[in-house]
């Protein structure tokens, strides 16, 4: 194929609810109803988790004072460290689209809880008190979640630790065997919307890509191995992974072979992403943060999925990755196996990476 060249100029992908709705469609999600009034800035807004040890307090938000942070867009809080992005919910400041449920934020000043929910029985107007082993304020409405299932949303789960009398507001931690030890999830609470963007539309819907690796390169079994980018790799870019059908890699001196499609549903624990299957071909970014389609977000240095699986014989397709460079300079995509010793390991998986932008 012939590559497009790269136009030199850094362009900040904005989200329109065009674009969500025709990456969504793609994936075939049910109509989501009419658009809401363009009366509060953007349709979708982020919702980035936080975490302060000192007051052992996880906060869950879409306020752009506090998004900021995570953009590094604006100063740090000295209490509280990003923990990372987990999905898009509708602007609080528009009014609500059908079929979604507001998400409340409640706030207990003694526990110094933050607790989001989008359970029934805690809707409210900003000021109501209710008590649950304390007093807790509404303090406002962080967006709307869809009720909606679509295999490119992500889910919010919410989980509690009696210990520290906290709650949790978390999407990642159910989907990597990952909540942290005195935490118990006990609700669902809604969708999440993905990102939207236009490289990441071209690629669910196979467009003609920007680039594409010809030749194929190998990446090796034993090693983590960095993505050449060609024509570079900036912010907003979507990525596609493939590796040939029969790759293998061998996985101890002994010579065992394994494929580096995984089957669903096969964990690993103790491997560096516990939730993936073993021995498959995973990815990561040195910063910023990836987006994997039907997965949700991974931050810097999180191994994520790259490739399908092969449940029906043939590999599925491979999920489109969006990146988000955070603000972020000199990342490299980075690609390895999902084994807690690559020392033993030999062999290598032929892959090609697709991307837009």
């Amino acid at each position: 194929m012939t590559n497009k060249p790269r136009k030199w100029k850094w362009v900040r992908r904005v989200l329109t609810l065009a674009t969500a709705m025709a990456v969504a469609l793609s994936a075939g999600l049910v109509a989501l109803g009419a658009a809401p009034a363009a009366a509060g800035g953007p349709t979708l807004v982020p919702l980035i988790s936080f975490y302060s040890a000192a007051r052992g307090d996880y906060f869950t938000t879409t306020q752009s004072v506090w998004t900021c942070q995570y953009y590094h867009t604006c100063s740090q809080d000295p209490d509280y460290d990003v923990v990372g992005m987990q999905g898009f919910v509708y602007n609080p400041a528009n009014p609500q689209p059908a079929r979604t449920v507001p998400l409340y934020h409640w706030w207990n000043p003694t526990r110094g809880d933050n607790w989001l929910t989008t359970d029934p029985r805690w809707a409210g107007e900003v000021g109501d008190r209710q008590y649950s082993g304390g007093w807790y304020e509404l303090f406002r409405i962080e967006g709307y979640v869809s009720t909606q299932y679509s295999s490119v949303f992500g889910e919010l789960h919410s989980y509690w630790n009696p210990t520290v009398g906290d709650n949790a507001a978390i999407g990642t931690w159910e989907r990597d065997q990952s909540e942290p030890s005195g935490w118990t999830r006990y609700r669902f609470e809604g969708y999440l919307f993905p990102p939207s963007s236009r490289p990441n539309l071209e690629c669910l819907t196979d467009d003609t890509p920007s680039y594409q690796d010809d030749p194929k390169w190998n990446a090796l079994g034993n090693y983590v191995n960095d993505w050449d980018a060609p024509a570079s790799f900036l912010d907003g870019d979507a990525l596609k992974v493939d590796a040939d059908p029969n790759s293998t890699i061998r996985i101890d001196y002994w010579g065992t072979q394994k494929p580096v499609f995984g089957h669903s549903g096969d964990t690993a624990p103790g491997m560096p992403a516990p939730g993936l299957p073993p021995y498959s071909l995973i990815g990561r970014v040195t910063s910023g943060a990836m987006y994997v389609e039907g997965w949700g977000w991974a931050e810097a240095y999180e191994w994520f999925p790259v490739v399908g699986t092969v449940d029906t014989g043939s590999p599925s397709p491979s999920p489109c990755l969006l990146y988000e460079s955070r603000g972020g300079t000199g990342q490299k995509f980075q690609l390895s196996f999902n084994d807690s010793n690559l020392g033993d390991n030999g062999g290598y998986a032929p892959v090609t990476v697709t991307q837009w932008w």
